[in-house]
């Protein structure tokens, strides 16, 4: 009898080494599989965790006959488990002779195809324990009937209880590890977008002190001068029509040079007609006094979904089209220029695309305009690719197809 106990006893002792050091559940399982064979013959057996991050799902690993219940390690919901009442605690255990006939494995709803797939009848399933709370179980199953009894479902509970804190160490240390990376991540892409928002607000900066520029040599010197056209008028006792002409003309000049300004500091056209007016009139402009002309055209195939969306992604998609219909113009020396706005389920398509020449290899990476298109994409949760496709240069802006529910970052609202 004490040599029974001491046999059994060393194979409590191999299990509990066997676990050592191993980093991963299907090491562990594999590593305690023969011992547990020893113990308790099984032709199936694997380990349900329950998911710390979703406690409504759990996941299998398993050894001995491949079922799809440990397939890709892929979470379920535990409401559609055949033991999904020992998970939940409602029972302590449970020891079937034959799961084809019992109850227990035959409720609506559950997932025990590889019961019968796997040709399962007898069955043990042992809770994992940490601090008296469930977090898993271990389940041994054979193709006899009957072939488990009281005995072997008291060695199954030892066996559980000894690899129950190692399990839950290593599902905490995974849900560690993920979190960790999840935060290094998300640290990532706030610092990407912290430096994004700073060069843009640079780069505003230099547009601010380009307008003060205008303003003051251009707006100012044609104010002043006339100005002292009016003075010099003012003095004469007689005034001809040809001279007041001269100031009217001037006035509407002046006039003209500030709507100009104006418009680009802020699209006024985007407000009052829509994304599609704002991106003609810009390519008019842009392609205005050019020889040979180029062609253009804007294509909505939306219903003028994107007119809908918050002003700042409105301004933010007209400015990222701005600035790619001026590099085409600037440096493609292309003939055609098409902008298309394409709606592709979860997500709305902007694509400018010109046919002008190659641009080098290294055209996409880092200047200050593409810097500014990738950050405004960034900004609004969307995408932005650069492509040559079919001898088309093509900037690309994908934005999410929810518009309203893709919150900017409160931190870098002041960059627009």
């Amino acid at each position: 009898m004490q040599s029974r106990i001491d046999h059994t006893l060393d194979r409590y002792l191999s299990i509990s080494r066997a676990v050592a050091g191993q980093m991963d559940f299907k090491a562990v399982l594999h590593q305690i599989a023969g011992e547990v064979q020893n113990m308790v013959p099984y032709d199936h057996m694997d380990v349900a965790i329950i998911s710390p991050d979703n406690t409504d799902c759990h996941v299998s690993v398993e050894v001995g006959v491949a079922t799809t219940w440990g397939k890709d390690h892929e979470l379920r919901p535990i409401r559609e488990s055949p033991i999904r009442d020992l998970l939940a605690g409602d029972l302590e255990y449970i020891l079937s002779g034959d799961a084809w006939e019992d109850p227990v494995f035959h409720l609506t709803g559950d997932y025990s195809a590889p019961i019968f797939e796997a040709d399962l009848h007898s069955r043990i399933h042992a809770p994992l324990l940490v601090h008296g709370k469930i977090h898993g179980s271990l389940n041994i199953s054979s193709h006899q009937k009957n072939a488990y009894d009281k005995d072997d479902l008291a060695v199954a509970k030892n066996i559980a209880d000894l690899i129950s804190p190692y399990f839950y160490a290593l599902s905490m240390g995974e849900r560690a590890r993920m979190l960790a990376l999840s935060e290094g991540s998300a640290r990532g892409r706030e610092e990407a977008l912290r430096s994004g928002a700073l060069r843009l607000t640079e780069g505003m900066e230099f547009q601010r002190r380009r307008l003060g520029m205008e303003l003051h040599d251009q707006t100012l010197g044609d104010l002043s001068r006339i100005y002292r056209q009016i003075t010099t008028l003012s003095r004469r006792s007689r005034v001809s029509a040809v001279e007041i002409a001269g100031v009217g003309d001037a006035i509407g000049q002046c006039m003209a040079e500030l709507r100009r300004i104006i418009e680009n500091a802020k699209p006024g056209v985007l407000d009052l007609f829509g994304l599609q007016q704002a991106i003609e009139a810009q390519l008019e402009q842009s392609v205005e006094g050019i020889a040979p002309k180029i062609a253009y055209s804007v294509t909505d195939d939306t219903g003028g979904s994107l007119d809908r969306a918050p002003e700042m992604l409105r301004t933010s998609v007209f400015r990222v089209c701005q600035e790619a219909v001026n590099n085409a113009v600037r440096h493609g020396r292309c003939r055609n220029l098409n902008v298309t706005i394409a709606n592709n389920g979860d997500s709305i398509d902007v694509a400018i695309s010109n046919d002008g020449i190659e641009p080098p290899k290294n055209w996409a990476q880092s200047t200050r305009g593409i810097d500014n298109m990738r950050v405004r994409a960034a900004l609004i949760s969307g995408r932005i690719s650069f492509q040559r496709l079919n001898e088309l240069t093509v900037v690309r802006l994908t934005v999410p197809g929810s518009l309203g529910d893709n919150p900017v970052p409160q931190l870098l609202t002041e960059a627009f």
